[in-house]
């Protein structure tokens, strides 16, 4: 279990390093200039004034110092401030974290919610009409990308009824619950629609093997109930496959926001990314990207140690 648990960590500590080498050389080739972005347009010509900031910001190092530079701060939890707003990124980061987070939960909530019982029903009447029924939704599902559903959304429950706000964002410490889900279960349901599918097609999948097995056969000659025996020995087995599905998910949803959060207009990290990118903010942006990255792998590995300690047959192996 040691061994294990020090190749884990080893794999996290190296990815960490690649991801964090990969988003510097990826900045560096953003077209445009830091220091320009700073200026008003009648200094742009101004090359004296043009040096003397990009000295002051450390940018007339080279590419490997100010790499190394970064990553030093980095590993001592300061991630930079912003060339724009002389903000520091970590604050950044702390402040829209939230809505992030409540956006990638919440999805990952409504996939596990729906896709447990649906893949379950599904694997237990194989060949039905709710079986087809669901391979043509979750085959739909995976061809709409999540920002082509949030389209819909916002066209169906806004535009359509007027049922739920399509752009803003209401804290539960400011407005209560209600408020802050009306202005969520959009956003997040698109994020949701393509793990949906992905997950009850898994646990399907997954069930109909279990289904199969000679102790759920057994069950059923002793004449115990359906629901009994789907969910004491038939969905049991399948809850490692759908933990580990989930838990990578979260990670990867917490990246996927940014298109969504530009979608809705929503106060949360993946808008401050895009700005960035726009403001050829570099500190931010690679500070971003790493804070991701690094939730991401994180999950990963908690998810790789946990299905570990749930299942003692990887132990043995």
């Amino acid at each position: 279990m040691g061994k294990i648990l020090t190749v884990r960590l080893a794999r996290l500590v190296a990815t960490l390093f690649a991801v964090s080498l990969l988003t510097f050389l990826l900045v560096e080739q953003l077209p445009g200039d830091p220091v320009t972005a700073l200026l008003p347009p009648e200094a742009l010509h101004d090359l004296a004034t043009i040096e003397r900031i990009r000295a002051e910001l450390q940018l007339d190092d080279p590419a490997i110092v100010r790499y190394g530079r970064w990553v030093g701060d980095a590993l001592q939890g300061d991630l930079g401030k912003s060339y724009i707003t002389d903000q520091r990124v970590a604050d950044a980061i702390r402040d829209r974290i939230p809505v992030t987070m409540e956006l990638a939960l919440l999805a990952t909530v409504i996939a596990a919610v729906l896709a447990v019982p649906i893949g379950a029903f599904s694997a237990y009447r194989e060949g039905g009409r709710f079986d087809r029924i669901l391979s043509g939704f979750t085959t739909a599902a995976l061809s709409i990308p999540a920002f082509v559903a949030a389209i819909f959304f916002i066209w169906l429950f806004t535009l359509k009824f007027n049922w739920l706000p399509s752009t803003g964002w209401n804290r539960i410490t400011d407005k209560g619950v209600i408020a802050n889900l009306k202005t969520a279960i959009l956003p997040a349901s698109a994020l949701a629609l393509a793990p949906l599918a992905i997950n009850a097609r898994l646990i399907r999948a997954d069930m109909i093997g279990t289904l199969k097995e000679d102790y759920v056969l057994s069950a059923r000659a002793k004449g115990l109930r359906d629901r009994y025996i789907l969910m004491r020995h038939a969905l049991r087995p399948s809850a490692l496959t759908a933990i580990t599905v989930f838990g990578l998910q979260l990670g990867s949803l917490i990246g996927g926001t940014v298109v969504i959060e530009t979608i809705f207009a929503l106060p949360g990290l993946g808008t401050r990314l895009i700005s960035g990118i726009y403001q050829r903010d570099v500190m931010m942006i690679q500070g971003i990207v790493l804070f991701i990255a690094t939730v991401y792998v994180v999950v990963n590995t908690i998810v790789d140690l946990l299905y570990l300690a749930l299942d003692p047959r990887i132990r043995r192996q």
